[in-house]
């Protein structure tokens, strides 16, 4: 089975996004959104970048500051045991 998507409510009352393979392993979180409305156009923009984006590298100092940007663990996902500690693969692809 292919991965899906999952809307989770956050314990803030906001909303992420989830990106599940088909074994249901995390292989990408949202940022925050604050209303229902937010995050199902979060979606489809999700959508239309797997659909269409262009892999591009970045560099360890952009994967730094997203890393500041956004905890390592979410609360959210604590609670349910998921793990949103990122995996840094290279840049050789």
């Amino acid at each position: 089975m292919a991965g899906h998507l999952e809307l989770v409510e956050t314990p803030d009352g906001g909303f992420r996004i989830l990106v599940l393979d088909g074994s249901d392993e995390l292989m990408g979180l949202s940022k925050r959104f604050s209303s229902l409305d937010e995050a199902v156009d979060g979606v489809a923009a999700m959508r239309e970048v797997a659909g269409t984006g262009l892999l591009r590298t970045g560099s360890p100092e952009r994967y730094a500051v997203l890393m500041i940007e956004e905890p390592v663990t979410d609360p959210a996902l604590a609670a349910q045991g998921i793990q949103t500690k990122p995996k840094v693969v290279g840049n050789d692809i």
